[in-house]
């Protein structure tokens, strides 16, 4: 067997696939399977929700044409693919897949789930889109949780290429390995997860840097509007705080708090964002949050940067916590970390090349962090001085030959 292959089987391809959820990601979602040349059932429970993401998904796939990225598609080929409906009834029996879209609450999603199981045949796999919660608690509602993965795509969709594959604790090996052909199949990447872990790799990296930052503005070390400026002053596309808006501050104050539940409770939301959130101001989405969007997008003066926290800072509590991630088997490539932020954020370097630059530079700016904010989180793991830096582009080099050896000549 080819030495970079995991699987000896060629792509099981999929018959139909249904999407639950037409808001922002499931959308994408719908439209990137689309793209990929699957039929795409696009469920919601609201008819305005689905027109406005027929829509969406239109005017992305005209931007995608102006860009000449459609490739030997064309626009009204893809959209022809897409069948929207209200209703259960809709779903045929050759649906491979469905991924679950909707709302990070656990109580709806196990809804979800259940609905699916009865109407889905039982071959059919069943996926979340979750960023944070557990596959296996999900998959507790169902009759048949060997089925059931989780498949975390990124926002948005149709340009990040990174899809978690979360290995729920009774997913079969076989489906691990279906949805890892799936997911080359629509010309995405697929970053295994190998334990249920919260967080995942991606979300679960990026946690501390959002810890730091709040810290910093609850110490008194910077202002909202002083991170932010720092951050587009280094070319980031938004800064931080604008990020947070961005995403929606209901959405932030749920991953922190869910952080708080099953890692540490150091990241219960804050109180400012607690009154933002009960206040009705959730950032972009409503107009106002952390910022004023009622403008489109807030004005950030440049002049205002402060010099007291830099992009760098962000980088090597990320570094720290992937040490944890390896530390508990997460994941089984080290390097493939660094494949899922490049292509699932807007960190196009990664994390580790600060290792080899200034590796006990790193340690000592953890001391620092730790000792300025008085937060043990962030004290230096024992493996950063010793392990060797995981490599992204021998993941990727990885990843293209199992492309390679799973699509065959499609890749």
């Amino acid at each position: 067997m080819n030495p970079w292959s995991e699987f000896p089987v060629k792509l099981d391809k999929f018959g139909k696939v249904a999407v639950i959820g037409a808001g922002d990601m499931g959308h994408g979602i719908a439209e990137t399977c689309a793209l990929a040349g699957y039929d795409v059932i696009l469920k919601d429970v609201n008819e305005e929700v689905l027109e406005k993401a027929m829509i969406r998904i239109m005017n992305s796939l005209s931007i995608l044409d102006r860009k000449k990225r459609l490739g030997d598609e064309t626009i009204d080929n893809v959209m022809d693919r897409m069948h929207p409906t209200m209703y259960y009834d809709d779903m045929s029996n050759d649906i491979g897949l469905a991924i679950e879209a909707v709302p990070e609450i656990m109580k709806l999603k196990k809804q979800v789930f259940e609905e699916l199981e009865a109407v889905l045949p039982e071959q059919a796999i069943i996926a979340s889109n979750t960023s944070n919660m557990s596959i296996s608690e999900l998959a507790k509602v169902t009759r048949n949780p060997s089925r059931i993965v989780g498949m975390h795509f990124f926002n948005p969709p149709v340009i990040m290429k990174t899809v978690e594959i979360i290995k729920g604790n009774q997913a079969r090996e076989s489906v691990m390995e279906k949805m890892i052909g799936f997911t080359f199949s629509i010309d995405h990447l697929p970053i295994t997860v190998l334990k249920d872990s919260p967080g995942f790799i991606v979300n679960r990296v990026q946690a501390p840097s959002q810890l730091l930052l709040i810290k910093m503005v609850e110490k008194g070390i910077a202002t909202f509007h002083e991170i932010d400026a720092m951050a587009r002053n280094m070319q980031q596309p938004m800064g931080p705080f604008e990020t947070f808006d961005y995403v929606g501050l209901d959405v932030v104050k749920h991953g922190l708090d869910y952080f708080a539940r099953t890692i540490d409770p150091r990241y219960n939301s804050p109180p400012w964002l607690n009154e933002l959130v009960d206040s009705g101001n959730l950032g972009k989405k409503t107009g106002k949050g952390i910022h004023d969007w009622s403008a489109g997008r807030p004005v950030i003066d440049p002049d205002r940067a402060t010099g007291k926290v830099s992009m760098l800072d962000l980088l090597v509590v990320q570094v720290n916590e992937a040490c944890k991630i390896l530390e508990q088997g997460i994941v089984k490539y080290p390097g493939e970390i660094d494949v899922a932020i490049k292509n699932g954020t807007g960190n196009k370097i990664g994390i580790f090349s600060i290792l080899k630059s200034n590796r006990q530079g790193v340690v000592d700016r953890l001391k620092h962090l730790a000792s300025l904010l008085d937060e043990p989180l962030f004290k230096p793991h024992p493996a950063l001085l010793t392990m060797e830096v995981p490599s992204g582009r021998k993941a990727m080099r990885r990843l293209k030959h199992l492309r390679k050896e799973i699509l065959g000549d499609k890749s």
